[in-house]
């Protein structure tokens, strides 16, 4: 029986936090009472008729609902009530790098999210901000660092996702790091950095731009030309680091430490520590904060001894993401995870039974299965977002799917090695053999990626929300005539029985 108790309040609390980004504050508030007086009702229906089950998930809707509203409310009034908005000239900022830079190729610059900490030298209660930068003024920034900048100050875009964002600032001249990042982020930069010289001696130019994004989520390198036959042909979350990446090699450390042996607590806390020094490695990306979350649910649920079940977890992890990054609420990369993975909860099982009936060999029904439950709903949000519609979708991911896992495991291990001892040791040698014997493996996804997301006809535009209405309208209708077809055959074989 599927466990939906935690979809209520995952779907609550990312509705109301969307709710809160696109509404006036006030509105905000008021949704924030109603919310809280639904649960005050509940707890008292609960201290009259303890044994309520309805009243107990009402309570808990309600709950998560009136904490996700009240939080995002607090952080949006921060942000407009920031005492940085009022600053006029060109202040002497000092900010704190909070992510990676967007590179803006045809415009010749660059857009960092950042902290800002003290303006001309008086403390500025903490908030976030987008630093513009020229490409003369670009830096190798790592997420941690300080530095010091004089910007003009102006509003923050009047976009959705930016409703969290204090201002926008421009910076007027070259910044200056005051203070260096913590060591894990060091150490993590390094890393990067070390895998992108590395895969550049070990494979040809396309593949070694690629494969740092593949194994990091660091596409700085990846061509404009191949990026878009990924995007045509729906690979782009395999450069995106998706939480199949997460799973696969916070996987592979949890089954090691069980084939040696190790306890259910040492399994729980060297695979927790696992998958904060990956999130740390490739950034904590939408996919990858949701894949952490929710493996860190299974690794917690192990720990007591219960079976972590796929739906709660997945509930989990909405839930602890949205409280702790509310903008994600809007962001479709986060969508897109979420939806694929249900997908796979769902329909992949039933998919890959469905085939082996009839007939398909069991290792080409997995991976058949898996590549369409994945894309059943991630389809109609891919068009909504992106106004256009893959037609070799399906076939693409089929065929990439296959090497996906060799390249993670093969360059997540060359990254840790090539990290290890000087540039041109024995760590850096080992981590380029590692690389080398991706090289197939690289050939066949670019291959895939030319052949597929190269031609035009690949993937035509389409009118965005119109066209996915259509296109989920279509796929209702044709698994209710599914359904229906196979409720004759169901009655007709127990009449048989009978």
């Amino acid at each position: 029986m599927t466990d939906l108790r935690l979809a209520g309040p995952a779907l609550a609390c990312w509705g109301t936090i969307a709710a809160a980004l696109c509404l006036p504050l006030t509105v905000t508030w008021i949704l924030t009472a109603c919310w809280t007086v639904g649960a005050l009702g509940a707890w008292l229906l609960i201290r009259v008729r303890p044994a309520t089950v309805a009243a107990a998930g009402v309570l808990g809707l309600c709950g998560i609902a009136a904490a996700s509203a009240i939080i995002c409310a607090i952080r949006i009034a921060g942000a407009e009530q920031a005492p940085v908005r009022e600053l006029a000239g060109t202040p002497e900022l000092t900010l704190r790098v909070s992510g990676d830079p967007v590179v803006f190729a045809r415009q010749g610059g660059a857009r960092l999210p950042v902290q800002v900490l003290e303006a001309d030298g008086w403390r500025q209660r903490t908030v976030n901000a987008s630093l513009m930068l020229r490409s003369s003024q670009m830096f190798d920034a790592v997420p941690g660092q300080q530095i010091a900048v004089r910007v003009r100050v102006r509003p923050p875009p009047s976009t959705l996702g930016d409703r969290l964002l204090a201002a926008r600032l421009t910076a007027v001249e070259e910044p200056t790091v005051i203070a260096p990042a913590p060591v894990w982020q060091r150490w993590a930069g390094a890393v990067r950095t070390r895998l992108q010289l590395t895969a550049a001696r070990a494979l040809p130019p396309r593949a070694a731009g690629l494969f740092p994004g593949l194994i990091l989520g660091d596409t700085t390198r990846l061509e404009p030309e191949l990026r878009e036959n990924f995007r045509a042909a729906s690979l782009t979350h395999l450069v995106a680091v998706s939480g199949a990446n997460f799973s696969l090699v916070c996987g592979a450390v949890v089954l090691g430490l069980r084939l040696a042996g190790a306890s259910t607590r040492v399994t729980v806390a060297l695979g927790l520590a696992s998958m904060v020094g990956f999130v740390i490695l490739v950034r904590p990306t939408d996919s990858v904060l949701r894949a952490a979350v929710m493996g860190g649910v299974g690794l917690l649920g192990a720990l007591a001894a219960r079976r972590a079940q796929a739906l709660p977890a997945l509930g989990a992890a909405i839930i602890v993401v949205l409280l702790f990054w509310p903008q994600m609420a809007l962001a479709p990369g986060f969508a897109l995870s979420v939806v694929a993975t249900l997908g796979l909860v769902l329909w992949a099982a039933p998919l890959r039974q469905a085939m082996t009936r009839r007939g398909m060999p069991e290792p080409l029904a997995v991976l058949l299965a898996m590549t369409l439950a994945a894309q059943i709903l991630t389809t109609p949000l891919v068009i909504a977002v992106s106004g256009q519609l893959s037609l070799v979708a399906v076939p693409a991911n089929l065929l990439a799917a296959p090497v996906i896992g060799v390249i993670a495991l093969l360059g997540t291990g060359a990254a840790v090695i090539g990290a290890l001892g000087p540039p041109g040791g024995p760590g850096a040698l080992a981590a380029e053999w590692l690389i080398r014997a991706t090289g197939p493996e690289m050939w066949w996804l670019l291959t895939v990626a030319d052949r597929l997301g190269g031609p035009r006809w690949s993937a035509p535009e389409v009118p965005g929300w119109q066209a996915a209405v259509v296109v989920t309208l279509l796929g209702v209708f044709g698994v209710a005539a599914w359904r229906a077809r196979r409720r004759p055959r169901r009655a007709s074989a127990s009449r048989d029985t009978d």
